[in-house]
């Protein structure tokens, strides 16, 4: 993400919420709470300290839970409100992030607490996608309230990416296996997380779609 874009994004995350449903405030609010989510995942995975993934897991609990009652509130008042019609879906896609986020920890909870190490490589390809995916989420959040068209643009275009560098990834990671510079043991967890990582880029972008065209 450009410098431009980080202070367009930063400009759209200032938009008042008043006189936005509570509906739509609180799908933004967890929106946000998954980004910290990811934020957590990322430190842990630096600093191996399990504290910070069970503040993930907590923090993503919350959320699965609080989906449930808001997905009913949402179909029921778009019944009254039209302006809610769109947003139907989002908390399942929501749901769908979060429950990959989730994924995310196990996988790294495993890597941590078995001491499994990763080639330099493999960190540095880990730590850039999930770097990825906080760009991503964070304008989703102002698209919910916003529906902003040049921010929905800039996740869907940033969608193509991940997917093609985590497939990417992936393919040069095999390489590496047969070459003996990976171990087995940490092929399946690395490979397990581009696929977590994939799936929270395309709900992502499903999202903006749906919302900001």
């Amino acid at each position: 993400m450009n410098i431009k874009d980080k202070q367009y994004i930063e400009k759209t995350s200032k938009y008042v919420k008043k006189d936005i449903s509570n509906e739509l405030v609180t799908l933004h609010d967890m929106t946000n709470n998954a980004v910290e989510c990811l934020s957590l995942l990322e430190n842990s995975f630096i600093y191996q300290k399990s504290k910070l993934l069970q503040e993930c897991d907590k923090t993503a609990g919350i959320i699965k839970r609080e989906i449930t009652q808001l997905t009913k509130e949402i179909v029921e008042n778009a019944n009254f409100n039209p302006e809610l019609k769109p947003y139907v879906s989002i908390p399942d896609h929501l749901l769908k992030i979060v429950e990959n986020i989730e994924k995310l920890y196990e996988l790294i909870d495993k890597k941590n607490s078995e001491s499994i190490l990763f080639s330099d490589k493999a960190v540095s390809e880990s730590l850039f996608l999930l770097q990825r995916l906080m760009e991503m989420l964070t304008p989703i959040a102002d698209i919910i309230l916003a529906r902003n068209t040049i921010l929905s643009m800039y996740v869907r275009e940033s969608q193509v990416d991940v997917e093609k560098m985590a497939t990417e990834y992936a393919t040069m990671h095999e390489e590496r296996l047969i070459a003996g510079v990976c171990v087995t043991k940490s092929a399946s967890i690395y490979v397990n997380m581009l696929e977590a990582i994939k799936n929270i880029a395309w709900h992502s972008r499903e999202i903006a779609v749906k919302l900001a065209g």
